[in-house]
């Protein structure tokens, strides 16, 4: 069960048991980012770009319960779609997604949950050319 509200939280929430969202004396606490990816399905959406990367468009990743694979599913313009291995390790609202994909090689995903199913990213690769590539957008879990 996902709560509503991804990219910013700016009202007063009645309460989320499964999203690491709780409230106390009207406060929002501090978000989480979740425990695991595995079963998981994101939206993400590509606002800058350099080296390497698409400035823009968006692709849809689905983390497998069969940890530790995952598909994406490009837009067909700007991305397209890739399969792969990836590790997590998460703390408080931030986390890390180090994939081996298909298309793209060895990317690290770095992540900051602004509401307990949204928020920001910055992906980098540095290939063996030398060529730093960065991307930085939104996710939202579907």
């Amino acid at each position: 069960m996902a709560c509503f509200t991804f990219l910013s939280l700016t009202m007063s929430l009645i309460s989320c048991s499964t999203g690491g969202i709780s409230i106390s004396d009207g406060e929002a606490a501090a978000v989480s980012a979740p425990s695991t990816l595995a079963g998981k399905t994101y939206r993400v959406t590509a606002e800058s770009g350099s080296g390497e990367f698409s400035k823009t468009g968006t692709f849809t990743v689905v983390f497998l319960s069969s940890q530790p694979w995952y598909t994406t599913q490009g837009d067909g313009v700007n991305f397209g779609d890739s399969w792969g291995m990836y590790s997590y390790s998460y703390s408080g609202a931030s986390g890390t997604v180090e994939v081996t994909d298909s298309v793209g090689g060895s990317i690290a995903y770095s992540f900051t949950f602004n509401t307990a199913i949204s928020g920001t990213y910055v992906a980098t690769e540095t290939t063996t050319a030398g060529v730093n590539s960065t991307q930085a957008g939104t996710f939202t879990e579907l």
